[in-house]
């Protein structure tokens, strides 16, 4: 389920609800539209405003490794070829 249908099914107005959550009103709209990304923590302020578990949130454990997945496939790399590489602070490291 979305947060907005969780919200909705108890009756809450995302005033309440970010209250609840300590989340700033505005936010919470963003989040519920899909126009901002929220945090872990954010995700379990709300979760435990809501009364869910936090995986309830997240959907099916197929539905989050899919969505994962699609973000960032996993490419298996030989640890020697990171030699290679040269991390400084503020650059990430290409693992393809």
């Amino acid at each position: 389920m979305t947060i907005r249908s969780l919200r909705r099914e108890r009756g809450l107005s995302q005033e309440t609800l970010a209250d609840l959550a300590d989340i700033d009103r505005s936010y919470m709209s963003g989040v519920e539209r899909g126009l901002r990304n929220i945090s872990v923590l954010n995700l379990s302020r709300v979760a435990r405003a809501l009364d869910v578990p936090l995986v309830e949130l997240l959907g099916s454990a197929d539905s989050v490794y899919a969505a994962a997945v699609a973000v960032a496939p996993y490419r298996p790399t030989h640890p020697d070829s990171l030699e290679d590489e040269q991390w400084e602070p503020g650059r990430y490291l290409s693992l393809s």
